[in-house]
């Protein structure tokens, strides 16, 4: 390999690092956090990130028209949000469970049954309402494409409701 492609390499390597995954690193590593300080910093970094993904989603779904039978005209922008707004979901999980002492590990494709497991141990509600998220965002809107818009709104109504439990200006 010539140093022009290494130095490529190492470029495209750098411009990938992550910026939320770096956040929630530095957060735990220092430690002159208090556990509570720790936790309100999680919970805003979380949170931020998660919102994040919500608005992406909305973004798309504001490039379809609907119908006059309540449905969207395009499933691929259906789809497209759908998958942003499970992501965001996962997002605020993920805080959500570390702030109950589960461990969640970084860079591992996400399980439906880790979630669903963990949040039945915390909260059995919890884990009604997401398999509700889970089957319309995830199942219903990113695999099948529903084009029912009340459909995706019940399913950004679960994810609202799971980024307002990290919300940090209400912990």
């Amino acid at each position: 390999m010539s140093t022009v492609d290494k130095s490529r390499k190492s470029v495209r390597q750098k411009s990938n690092v992550d910026v939320f995954s770096n956040k929630v690193s530095n957060i735990l590593d220092d430690l002159t956090l208090s556990q509570k300080e720790r936790q309100q910093a999680l919970r805003k970094v979380y949170y931020d990130e998660a919102v994040r993904y919500r608005e992406n989603a909305k973004k798309y779904l504001e490039k379809v028209k609907i119908n006059n039978k309540g449905h969207y005209e395009d499933k691929k922008y259906v789809r497209t949000a759908c998958g942003v707004a499970y992501s965001g979901l996962l997002i605020a999980l993920d805080c959500y469970l570390i702030l109950k002492g589960v461990e969640v590990m970084e860079r591992t494709k996400k399980d439906i049954h880790f979630y669903r497991a963990n949040l039945n141990k915390q909260n059995r509600k919890l884990g009604s309402d997401l398999d509700n998220a889970y089957e319309i965002l995830h199942l219903w809107g990113y695999y099948d494409g529903i084009t029912s818009s009340s459909t995706v709104k019940d399913g950004f109504k679960e994810l609202d409701m799971f980024i307002e439990l990290i919300n940090p200006n209400k912990s």
